[in-house]
């Protein structure tokens, strides 16, 4: 976690100027009147819905309601921490951080980390010894030259059965320790090397450590796993990491697509030949975890599996888990070589390059897909299948792709495109009455009453110029209600101690406070007006009049409750007196 100086914090937001920070995420950004407009990267967006103002530092969604100042934009862009957000503005903006900033990043295996790194090391010097020289040939044989090996850290684990052991022991390490990350088996108390006589790639999570490796054969051995895996470890879950993504995520966000491969080999290839936006799968079906991991780089992704007929089941399986979770997805089917590996070993990368523009759409692949395994002469097995591509066509996000879909039903199959509509929007009809049946409103879902909306107007307006401040002191002063309550007392914090206040700082300032901002990012979320001296006295009179109603309410359930007639005589003089509007 990282701690940054208040003061340090306003001068990064005040030099980065949100719309070139917008920008640089190859947003296009046009100017409309005083402000800019934007599509919003946080939604299926098709026109500019996204609001950028200068001169106030904040943007703004009428769409998803998504807003905030330029470290608010960077945290939902990046998924990062506030913390996070303000270095990556920093960098963007040439700001050095001081030396005043203290980080605390605690690295909870930080010695299983030291430990991965040691052995990668390892293996990485093993391979440029004489033991070395027949893996560097069979290297060499797969085209992966001094380059490849040095950007992957590619190594070599020696026939010895205990010779990481002995490096290891030696510096002190427990063996159970070493047992637990997967660099060793202990059998009848003795101890083994997991992986001897391979050559190994090792495997980094999403930060860039290496938690795993994959280990190969290369003698042509018989009888033996081609392929060994480290186990499942707590530094190491399988289906939590993607191959190559911390390489990728950053030319993933930039070119706004993801290249998925199957094989950690297809990766490195075309990764090393310049196309950096690659991870690969390492498995058949992508997990719940890995999803999220694709959805945090808001980009489209291209299946480019491989090219026999499992590759094709799991583009389809993949395909379908993908555009479930709002993804879009396209799909590269190489022809004449089983994957991407050998593909641009014989053709070429400006080949695959070729392909890979040229993606065809999930839908479309999914239709010719699924016709292959139908009888269409038979108009039972016909209609089944239009049916299950209606179920497909409506979970598609893009307008424009579903009427395209739909045409091309239409056309292909004679059926009149008036009678597709209405199946699809009889499905629609069903996942409505689904939801409202099985995600019932919970009563903590429910609107905000009158009395909370003018609360957060109120706030709103106060976080946005001083002189709602001063009104807000005058006119109310305090609000019931624990964190609006908190909230109001902050702004006027803020106020006296800047002299000054603009809702882009108050941002940053608030932000430490989890609960506090969370709220505040809320009501920004959902107000969009401008600031009307006259709405905010509308919205003052609108809260007064509700407190004292509930106050009455409050005295005249004490009355009810008190037996002493001259108690009950107060309590009745205080309700005429809030009604006079005395108090």
């Amino acid at each position: 976690m990282a701690f940054i100086d208040s003061e340090e914090i306003d001068k990064i937001r005040i030099q980065a100027n949100i719309t070139d920070i917008i920008s640089s995420y190859n947003i296009d950004v046009e100017k409309k009147g005083k402000d800019y407009k934007c599509i919003c990267p946080f939604h299926d967006d098709h026109s500019p819905s996204m609001s950028i103002s200068e001169s106030r530092q904040i943007f703004k969604c009428f769409v998803c309601g998504v807003g905030g100042n330029v470290f608010s934009f960077v945290e939902q862009f990046e998924h990062v921490s506030f913390p996070e957000a303000v270095k990556i503005v920093a960098d963007k903006i040439g700001f050095s951080l001081s030396k005043t900033i203290t980080t605390q990043n605690v690295d909870k295996y930080k010695k299983e980390h030291d430990i991965i790194d040691l052995a990668t090391m390892f293996y990485q010097n093993n391979l440029n010894t004489s033991s070395g020289i027949i893996a560097k040939k069979y290297l060499a044989e797969r085209k992966i030259d001094d380059n490849i090996i040095k950007e992957f850290k590619i190594g070599l684990s020696l026939d010895g059965k205990d010779d990481l052991y002995k490096l290891l022991n030696n510096k002190g390490y427990n063996p159970k320790l070493l047992e637990d990350i997967g660099l060793v088996s202990i059998i009848n108390d003795k101890v083994y090397d997991f992986f001897n006589g391979r050559i190994t790639f090792p495997i980094e999570d999403i930060n860039g450590h290496v938690v795993a490796f994959s280990s190969r054969v290369y003698r042509g051995e018989k009888d033996v796993s081609k392929y060994i895996n480290t186990k499942e470890t707590p530094l190491y879950i399988k289906g939590n990491n993607l191959f190559n993504y911390y390489k990728a995520r950053g030319p993933a966000k930039k070119e706004k697509e993801i290249i998925i491969v199957e094989g950690q080999m297809d990766a490195i290839r075309v990764y090393s030949s310049g196309i950096q936006n690659v991870v690969a799968l390492g498995g058949t079906a992508l997990t719940k975890n890995q999803i999220e991991l694709i959805k945090k780089l808001n980009c489209k992704v291209i299946l480019c599996l491989d090219g026999d007929t499992a590759g094709e089941d799991a583009t389809l399986i993949n395909g379908d888990l993908l555009s479930k979770a709002n993804i879009i997805v396209q799909v590269v089917r190489l022809s004449d070589y089983k994957d991407p590996d050998e593909y641009i070993i014989n053709k070429g990368i400006e080949a695959f390059k070729d392909n890979i523009s040229k993606p065809i759409d999930f839908i479309d692949f999914k239709i010719k897909k699924e016709k292959n395994n139908i009888n269409i002469d038979n108009s039972e097995e016909l209609a089944s299948y239009i049916n299950k591509i209606i179920i497909d066509v409506n979970n598609i996000k893009d307008p424009i792709l579903k009427e395209v879909t739909l045409n091309k039903i239409s056309n292909e199959y004679n059926i009149g495109l008036d009678i597709l509509k209405s199946k699809l929007e009889g499905l629609k009809q069903e996942e409505k009455v689904a939801k409202e049946v099985f995600n019932p409103v919970k009563k903590d879902d429910k609107k905000l009453n009158g009395f909370d909306k003018s609360i957060r107007k109120i706030l709103y307006f106060m976080m946005n110029d001083e002189k709602y401040i001063k009104k807000y002191q005058k006119e109310i002063g305090f609000f019931e209600e624990r964190v609006y309550r908190s909230i109001a007392n902050e702004i006027v914090y803020f106020f006296q101690n800047h002299g000054k206040i603009n809702i882009a700082d108050f941002i940053s300032y608030i932000s430490a406070n989890k609960e506090l901002y969370s709220t505040v990012m809320e009501i920004i979320d959902t107000h969009e007006e401008e600031l009307n001296e006259k709405e905010f006295d509308n919205y003052i009179k609108v809260y007064i009049q509700k407190y004292q109603e509930l106050k009455i309410k409050r005295l005249k359930i004490k009355m009810s409750k008190e037996l002493d007639i001259n108690k009950k005589k107060e309590i009745l003089e205080e309700i005429a007196n809030i009604k006079r509007g005395v108090l």
